[in-house]
């Protein structure tokens, strides 16, 4: 026996919701692409000025970032999940990345 839950049309809600966990993770990580453009534009306008060591790792730090993030859009692109639990892992990890990389721009900003 097949049981369908109708609460208040809650049933056209649930695949919805669960479409946008499904892709929420790619916007999660084209918006951590976005804040790393923003990082290595900074840090290469420091590098220019001072061509320090530290200037130079920021610099390569933003570019290994920004390149595992474009790995992880392409390859989420190709291999949508097929489990809610297969999709709220990534979206948690790339949420606290962007908060992190957030915190990060706005303190390299200053």
């Amino acid at each position: 026996m097949l049981m369908e839950i109708n609460l208040f049309g809650l049933s056209n809600i649930i695949p919805t919701l669960y479409a946008l966990v499904k892709v929420s993770a790619l916007i999660t990580s084209i918006a951590n692409i976005i804040l790393l453009i923003g990082m290595l534009y900074v840090y290469m306008e420091r590098y220019r000025k001072v061509k320090s060591k530290f200037t130079t790792t920021l610099v390569s730090f933003s570019l290994l970032f920004l390149l595992q993030n474009i790995l992880f859009s392409f390859y989420f692109v190709f291999n949508l999940p097929e489990t809610l639990i297969n999709a709220l892992l990534p979206l948690i990890f790339l949420g606290l990345e962007f908060t992190a990389l957030a915190l990060l721009l706005m303190i390299t900003r200053d």
